[in-house]
This record gives structure tokens, C-alpha cells and sequence, in this order.
């Protein structure tokens, strides 16, 4: 069991959020990739398309520019992502780490690193706590506006590590005692309550049947005891009857010389 957990624990991925720019994101990937102790490394990416789509010298909203101008830019957008990815990969290579990559297109950069961490379940991230040239000895608090938001909206169960010029400046650690405790409340909850009453309501309807059915069947059954002693009784009083008839015949049965 222990070397299971263990195992599971050595597999599971720690992604880093990176921006466009390299050179400014990779004391953040260097300290991650120190600190991976032998678990998997994802880049994660989010790209933000441009509002803007340059057309003959002039640019225009993508809104209002045409469809084929729009895709020919956004064409192009993709595979410069795609290079700036690629170096982050390199560099890790370079470590000697076989890293993933994980690109989500969203206008808003830390609305995507919170969404990324909700669809693909992330435990472990590490991201920016502030760009390289606001760090200082003694700092301690998330400058960043995205670092912010991320830690305060991110899901409870993903351990966050914000990180400035290669230093660890915050963890925001995952609160999976308060998951478990909801977990076990809801087990017990339904372990009490559910066989009680049930919340399907097909499986409420089958039940009802049932009990119906069952009394249907009861009465049915009643009713055909109550009414054998009457059947029983006619078919005595019809049998007395034609007794009766026989012992007694009718006068005009009787022999001439009675009359």
C-alpha cells in the first residue's frame, strides 16, 4: 500500500505557468524544476489572442476584420506560441527533464490558469508571485495582480507556489483535510439517510408501485374469501331446492287417483 501511495505520489505533475517571455519566466521553471523531486513537469501555457488584427499597414478589431485576414493572423499567433513553448521544453531538456506542454486560449491570463486547474484537476503549480525586478529580501506577499487573483479563486485542493527570481516567496497549501472531512461527512450522510429515503425518484415511483400492487393484490385476495361462503351458500340453497323439488313433487305431478 505505502509503495503504491508512493509511486502515485512520484507520478503526479507539477505544472508551471509561464508567459510569452522567456527570459523573464525562466528563474520561475529553473526553481520548479529543483524542486520537482522526481515528479513530471508541465508548461502551462495561456495564450491570449490579439484584439487587434494588423490589415495593409492599419489595425483593426478582430471583431470588424475580415474572416480571412483574422484567421492568416491568427495562423501566425499559434506558431510563435508554439516556439515560445518549444524553448521552454528545450531548457528543460537541457536539465535533463522530458517536460509537457499545455496551451488554453483565453482572454484573460489568470481566469485560464484558475480554469486549467479546475478542468485538468491540478494538485501542484507554480507560477509568478511578481516579475524579477520587484524582488527583494525581505519580500513575503503576491505582488502580482494574476498571483492574487489565482490564489484567492483557485481550487482548494491544488497547492500553489508562487516564486520570484528563482526564490520561493509563498505557498498557498492545498486544504485537503477540509476536502476530506466534507468527503466523509457526505459518506455518512448517505449511509444514514439514503436507505431512509430515497432521492430517485424512479426508484420512489417503483417502490409506490409495489406497495400498491401488493395491496391490490391483498384486497383481490379478501374479496375473493369474502365471497366463497356466499357462492358456497347459493349453490347449497340450489341444491336444497332441487332436493325439495324431488321429495315434494307439484300437484299437478301427483297420480289420478289422489284427485
Amino acid at each position: 500500500m505505502e509503495e503504491t501511495v508512493s509511486s502515485r505520489i512520484l507520478e503526479e505533475k507539477i505544472y508551471v505557468a509561464v508567459g510569452r517571455n522567456v527570459w523573464k519566466n525562466t528563474s520561475n521553471l529553473l526553481w520548479a524544476l529543483q524542486n520537482s523531486e522526481g515528479n513530471r513537469i508541465c508548461i502551462l501555457h495561456i495564450h491570449q489572442p490579439s484584439p487587434m488584427i494588423p490589415v495593409l499597414g492599419t489595425k483593426f478589431e478582430a471583431s470588424t476584420a475580415d474572416d480571412v485576414s483574422v484567421r492568416a493572423y491568427r495562423g501566425k499567433e499559434t506558431a510563435k506560441t508554439d516556439k515560445i513553448l518549444q524553448e521552454y521544453l528545450s531548457i528543460c531538456l537541457r536539465k535533463g527533464v522530458q517536460a509537457e506542454k499545455l496551451c488554453f486560449e483565453m482572454d484573460s491570463v489568470e481566469k485560464g490558469i484558475v480554469e486549467m486547474i479546475h478542468q485538468h484537476r491540478i494538485r501542484k503549480i507554480v507560477m509568478g508571485a511578481a516579475a524579477d525586478k520587484h524582488y527583494s529580501m525581505k519580500m513575503e506577499d503576491l505582488k502580482s495582480r494574476k498571483a492574487k487573483f489565482v490564489c484567492k479563486q483557485a481550487s482548494a485542493t491544488c497547492q500553489i507556489q508562487f516564486t520570484c527570481k528563482g526564490n520561493l516567496i509563498h505557498t498557498r497549501e492545498a486544504r485537503m483535510d477540509e476536502v476530506r472531512a466534507l468527503s466523509v461527512l457526505l459518506s455518512e450522510f448517505q449511509r444514514l439517510v439514503l436507505p431512509l429515503t430515497s432521492t430517485d425518484p424512479i426508484q420512489s415511483l417503483n417502490v409506490e408501485n409495489e406497495r400498491r400492487s401488493s395491496l391490490d393484490t391483498s384486497s383481490c385476495q379478501s374479496a375473493d374469501t369474502l365471497s366463497q361462503p356466499a357462492t358456497s351458500l347459493n349453490l347449497a340453497q340450489e341444491e336444497q331446492n332441487d332436493a325439495s323439488s324431488h321429495v315434494f313433487p307439484r300437484n299437478d305431478e301427483l297420480p289420478n287417483q289422489l284427485h
